[in-house]
Formats: C-alpha cells, structure tokens, sequence
C-alpha cells in the first residue's frame, strides 16, 4: 500500500478514534513503519502489541524505508512478519509484556538459542513456523528430538537440501521439503506435505503416507510411486515429463484435485477414484483426449483445463449439473463441420466461463450456447459475430480480433462491468449508449488499432453507480464530447484516447474524477484552470500538443502525476504554476514530460531551482540535463523508445541546450538560443 510520511496530525487524529477501530488502522499499515509510531505516545501500546504479534526472528534485520518518490511512500514494503533480533524481541516482550502469537524463525542456530535461552517465548505461541537449510542432519535430528521431548509443536517445517534425512519426528502439521529424501514419509500428526524432488533426489522414489494427512502436493522430475492416503482432501501432483504412479482405494473426502501429467491420455489412466470432487484441475495434459470418464465426478463445481485440448462433446446430454465454473486457457478447439452446436454446449447451470486463445479462429461464441445461469463471461481469442451476450451477465470481459456490433446491440440490462476489446472494433450503432443498465459500474471500449462508432445524437444519461469509463481509438470529437455529458456523471476514472477536440473545456469533467486521460486527442488549448476538479490524482494529456500553453492552474490538493509525455512542449513552467501558491507550498507533484524535445533547459533548470516539490523525468535529450540527474533525487533522464502512435516532436530551432555546469540549484546558463524573459513569463523568480 502507499502510505504517506508520518504526519503527527494523522496520527493524533487517530488516537481520538474509538478503542476497537485503532488496532484496525494500524494493521493496514506497512510493517516497516511501525517502528517510527512508537514515538506517539497515545497509539504506543497498540502498535508495539501490532509489532510483537506476527514475528520473524533472524540477525538480518533490514526495514523499508520512506522513498522520497511521489505516489510510492512505504508501497514496497509488503512484509507479512516484523523482522527482530532475538536481543530486540527480548527487550520488547519485557518492556510490553506482549508474547508473539505468530512466529517464524529461518535458521537452525537461531531456533536453538530460543530453546535454551527463551523457551517461554514458545509456549504460547499459538503458530511457529521454521525453515531451515543446511547439510548437517544429525544437528537437525537434535533439535526436532529437543521439540519432541518439550512438548512443543511446529505449525509449519520447511526443509531444503538435508539429504537422507530418514523421518520427522511427530511435531509438525505442515511440512514443505525441497530435495529432501526421508526413509519414512509416515509421519503421525502431519496434515500438509509439499514435496519437490529435483535433481538432488534420487529417481524411483516411493511415498506412502499417515491416514492423517488432509492435504498432498508433489512436484518430481522423477518417475514416482504415490500411496494415497484415504482421509486425503487435496491433491496436486505435477510433473514435466516422467511418469506418477498411484496406489489408491477410494478417496471419498477428496475435494480438490490438480494434475499436470503431460503423458496420460484420459483421467482413468491414474486410477483415482473420488466421487465426491467439487474442484478439478488439468494443467499441460496435451495426450489427454478422452474425457468422457469425467462424467462421473456429478458433484463437480469447477473445472480449469489448461494447455490441454479443449474438452469437445464433455459438456453434451446434461452432464455436469453442478458445475458453476469453467476455465479453459490455451486450449485448442478443433473445427466444428455443420451445425452441431451440441459439441461445443455448455453445462445448464454454469454461473462464470473463462476461455483463452482456444487457437482456432473460426470458434464462435454463438456456438457455446450459453446458460441463462451465466453470471461471468470472460472471452479472449473467439470471434462474437452476432454480438448477443444473453440477458443474465453482471461481468463481461471480450478480447478478440475484430468485433462488429450490430444497430440492436445492447449491453444486458443487469450488467454491472463490460470491456469490449478488439484489434478492430465497431459499432454500427451508439444507440445503446442510451440505454445503459442502471447498475453499471465499469464501462470500456477499447479498439486496439481501429475503431468506429456511429456519432452520438444525443446527450448521454449516466448511470449513478458508473464510476470508470473507457473509449479508445473511437475518435472522439469536440461534439461528441459534449454530448457524452461526462460533467453529469459520477466518474470516477476517465480515459479517452484519440479524437480531435482542439481546445478543451475543464467544466466538461465531473468533479469526482481522480484519474483523467485525454491522450492523442488533438487538444491545442488547456482551460486556464483544472481547479474545479478537487479530487483529481492523476492527469494525463501525452500526444497532444501544448507548445503554446502559457499557464494553466492545477489542483494541487491531490493531485500526484501529471503525465504530458509528446507533447512537442517549449516549457514546463506553465504547468506548475500553482505550486507558487502559499497554500501549496508543500505540494508534491511528478510530471512526466519524456519525449518533448524542443523543451527549454533553462525552463527546466529553473523551475526546478524554484519549486522543491516538483519531480520530473524526461527523455535523455540532453548532455547538461543527463549529468544533473546524476546528482538529483528530482530528476530523471531516461532513454527510452517513444510511442510510436503518437506524433512526436523534431528537434527545431528553438532547441536550447546549455554547456553550463551541472549542479543543480545553478541558475547560471552559458548558451542558450530563446528569449529567457519569455521562457519565465510563468514563474516569477525573484
């Protein structure tokens, strides 16, 4: 998450907040700035019992810091432990009188100083967790006996490269091992085993299992034999190449079912028999193409099939009546003769369908005959000829080549999200933008290369709940804008790409838009000011072109990015002139500008030498601006491919670099080749 510096009136409003919605906030926030909120003395026992909960205890403390870097703050730091010194973790528990509920250790030698040293640290825990690797296998089968004889049990174990274990005393729930061989895998107590047998494992393995084992995951280079255990209710077993043996009665608790088995050619091959699975998964099954013993698991609720062949005919005869998901990813649908659209039918009571590049173009959606049960449809690679999506869909999700809509095209009336996205999009009609559902929420257009739309005759009504609106390459004109009536609507996000509108009116945009995008839309002339849009984050009007904006006034309250990349720009001051302003004073504001190459250095110089909040990056354009960068936390030249759909800019007469010195507060520029008492018309220096 992106969290702010640490403001002391945040946190002092915070402390006002009811007891129980305190230690809420402060789970949200990132483990690495907890630290620095100890200092505030009425949130200090709810933080240091936040720090102490969920520990991992290693020598290797390191934290994220605050990144001076706009719109980052604390966001990399996703940390799902507090890292802490066992010295530290002592000191804390004393001085807090807070015992760790969760802990993790990640070395041997660490595990044994909290044994001998802070045994009590263990007792109450209620989940400790240890990964450890290493060669030495009798110091390892010390300290599980050392567990066993205290009483004191391991949530989980991560072992990796401890060859020839032999077995693992009964003090764990869950085992992960990573080319480590056991001569016993039957471990009383064990509920989870994750095993990977790689090139450091011997081939021909065999495994055989505790009945209290709930849940199995192997992953082998190597032929293996598996004995499954009855009680078993997960199972994952994936290999690239060799072959899985299985040993197995009747598995009446198992649920859930993944295999990755290249070399099987139907699912009776493996003799698993489990009449009561809800979840079954086939990743990269390529031999796989007899399906039809799947018509016996009758409780099954999701199916994925993925970089397999399409399962054609599976679905046929009202088979399935359970089945409410299906996913088939990089699967080939061979061709289908005649109209026998039977082969290609679905189940009745199917509520979400996934396909992804079936890798055949003549498949059609319309063939699928979907159910009226359809909640989620989500289509990539199948051509949409007739453009009917059922009456029933609340999301919809469309990629695909080319997708032409007929004049009586409508989006379901109950739909809340819809993104049709085609190499070629086009709609012979814009009637059903007057008819949008009343409880839409997310609307995109998106033609990737060519799009067309009849133009709108009149003015759009929003729905209440829409709250992100997308129209790419529709070429969207001045009137068309216009009539989209944006300012009428609640939006939220708003991006338009491509049209020719020429001179843009700010009272176009609703006041709730945060994130606006108007690229490659001809725009020549900004609106004095974008102040009315209080909520506005991010601005983005790359591919326009603004040479000749002399000044424009930006809400400066929120906003964070502002994006004008190619946009043949000759300044950079007329776009921050609100952060001259006392009440934006400590304003923060990264514009990126990359791609401008008739922008004036000394402009830029300059306007970095006034406003401290501002960040800027741009195209390496520039041998003084290159070596300035070098220095600055504000300033980046990056050398990058420009975007080839937008028109750039040509260096022209007006360039004017400078051979002056590099530091970055200088205001002292050698050459220069514009008049400079234009250039600062903007910005008042002195």
């Amino acid at each position: 998450m992106v969290f702010p510096s640490n403001d002391t009136d945040f946190f002092i409003k915070l402390a006002e907040l009811p007891s129980e919605v305190i230690p809420l906030v402060v789970s949200f926030l990132p483990k690495c700035v907890l630290p620095d909120l100890l200092y505030y003395s009425p949130i200090r026992t709810i933080v240091a019992s936040k720090i102490l909960s969920n520990v991992i205890i290693t020598d290797k403390v390191e934290r994220h810091k605050w990144s001076y870097e706009l719109g980052v703050g604390y966001s990399k730091c996703s940390c799902q432990q507090f890292k802490v010194s066992l010295t530290n973790l002592k000191e804390g528990v004393r001085q807090w009188s807070v015992f760790p509920k969760l802990i993790h250790i990640d070395r041997e030698a660490q595990f044994v100083r909290v044994v001998t040293t802070f045994p009590e640290l263990l007792m109450d825990a209620s989940s400790i967790n240890c990964c450890f690797n290493g060669k030495d296998v009798s110091f390892l089968d010390k300290l599980l006996m050392t567990l066993l004889n205290s009483k004191i049990k391991l949530d989980s174990l991560s072992l990796s490269n401890f060859p020839n274990l032999g077995t693992i005393y009964p003090v764990v729930a869950d085992i992960q091992l990573l080319d480590v061989t056991l001569s016993n895998y039957v471990i009383p107590g064990v509920k989870k085993f994750d095993i990977q047998v790689g090139g450091g494992s011997p081939q021909g393995l065999t495994f055989t299992f505790s009945s209290d084992l709930e849940e199995l995951r192997i992953h082998t280079i190597w032929p293996i034999q598996v004995t499954l255990p009855p009680n078993l209710q997960k199972l994952e077993i994936s290999t690239n190449l060799s072959s899985v043996d299985f040993v197995s009665e009747e598995l009446i608790h198992l649920k859930n079912l993944s295999l990755q088995l290249p070399n099987i050619q139907s699912f009776a091959e493996t003799g698993i028999i489990a009449p009561n699975l809800q979840t079954l998964v086939l990743n990269s099954c390529k031999k796989m193409s007899n399906f039809d013993d799947l018509r016996q698991l009758e409780h099954l609720k999701q199916l994925k099939v993925d970089s397999s062949k399409y399962p054609i005919g599976l679905f046929s005869n009202g088979s399935f009546p359970k089945l409410e998901r299906l996913d088939c990813l990089n699967c080939p649908i061979p061709g289908i003769e005649g109209s026998d659209n039977s082969l290609l039918s679905l189940p009745s009571n199917l509520k979400i369908l996934r396909i992804h590049d079936p890798g055949f173009l003549n498949a059609d959606f319309s063939n699928l005959a979907p159910s009226a049960s359809l909640d989620l449809l989500n289509l990539h690679g199948l051509s949409f000829n007739d453009g009917y999506l059922g009456d029933n869909l609340r999301k919809v999700y469309i990629r695909t080549s080319k997708l032409t809509l007929a004049s009586n095209f409508r989006i379901p009336c109950v739909t809340e999200e819809i993104s049709l996205e085609a190499k070629y999009l086009i709609f012979k009609s814009s009637e059903f933008m007057c008819h949008l559902p009343t409880n839409l929420e997310s609307l995109q257009l998106i033609a990737c290369e060519s799009g067309r739309m009849k133009p709108l005759n009149q003015i759009i009504k929003w729905p209440l709940m829409l709250s992100t609106l997308v129209l790419k390459n529709l070429n969207i004109e001045h009137q068309t804008l216009k009539l989209l009536n944006l300012k009428e609507s609640r939006l939220q996000r708003i991006e338009i790409h491509k049209g020719n509108v020429k001179t843009l009116d700010a009272d176009l945009v609703p006041v709730t838009v945060g994130k606006l995008t108007l690229s490659c839309m001809g725009i020549q002339q900004l609106p004095d000011s974008f102040e009315n849009l209080k909520n506005l984050q991010k601005l983005v009007l790359s591919g326009n072109q603004l040479r000749d904006v002399t000044s424009v006034k930006l809400p400066m309250a929120m906003l964070e990015t502002l994006d004008v990349n190619q946009c043949n720009l000759r300044l950079i001051s007329p776009f921050v002139v609100s952060m001259l302003e006392e009440k934006n004073k400590n304003a923060k504001l990264r514009v990126y500008a990359r791609g401008n190459l008739n922008v004036s250095v000394v402009d830029i110089r300059k306007t970095l030498k006034v406003i401290k909040g501002l960040s800027l990056d741009l195209s390496n354009f520039d041998n003084t601006l290159v070596e300035i960068a070098k220095r600055s936390s504000r300033l980046r030249c990056i050398e990058e491919s420009l975007d080839p759909y937008i028109k750039g800019s040509k260096i022209d007469d007006l360039y004017n670099g400078s051979d002056s010195n590099s530091d970055e507060e200088s205001g002292k520029v050698q050459s220069t080749k514009v008049n400079t008492s234009k250039v600062y018309r903007s910005i008042p220096l002195s």
